[in-house]
């Protein structure tokens, strides 16, 4: 039986030798209060953005296709445009189309020149006319006067 013991005795002095060996293994790794002190704690990390976060946030490459303030350096502003006409400035105003069938003063002259041709025309008919009107008169009269004397007669 001291044999068994002896055996037993022996394994356990391995088994504690075995122990201490991890034990001192684990001590190596493990760390000390002093190693953790500069660790942050949850608490540490409330403030800091999450990815979550960020995720409405635009990033550089989002803000390529935007114009600078160096890009509308050379734009007209409103206060550049302000004594400019408008399109319903210009409304009233006439265009070369409206005046291109309207008369000049040439056409105007070459139909008074018309006018006082046919004018004067009309005019020398009308004086002829009177003198032939004068001549049936003198004609008419003289018929009458025939005609009156040839019933005195008969």
């Amino acid at each position: 039986m001291e044999e068994k013991v002896y055996d037993l005795l022996e394994k356990l002095y391995v088994e504690v030798q075995g122990m201490q060996t991890e034990i001192k293994d684990v001590k190596e790794t493990m760390a000390t209060k002093d190693d953790l002190k500069d660790f942050a704690t949850k608490d540490d990390l409330k403030a800091f953005a999450t990815k979550d976060d960020l995720k409405d946030f635009a990033t550089k490459d989002d803000l390529k296709a935007f114009a600078t303030k160096d890009d509308l350096k050379d734009f007209a502003t409103k206060d550049d445009i302000k004594a400019f006409a408008t399109k319903d400035d210009l409304k009233d105003f006439v265009t070369k189309d409206d005046i291109k069938d309207l008369a000049t003063k040439e056409d105007l002259n070459v139909l008074a020149e018309e006018l006082h041709v046919e004018i004067q025309t009309v005019y020398d008919e009308l004086i002829e006319l009177r003198n032939d009107l004068s001549t049936m008169e003198m004609l008419t009269t003289k018929n009458a006067y025939d005609i009156a004397k040839l019933k005195a007669i008969r």
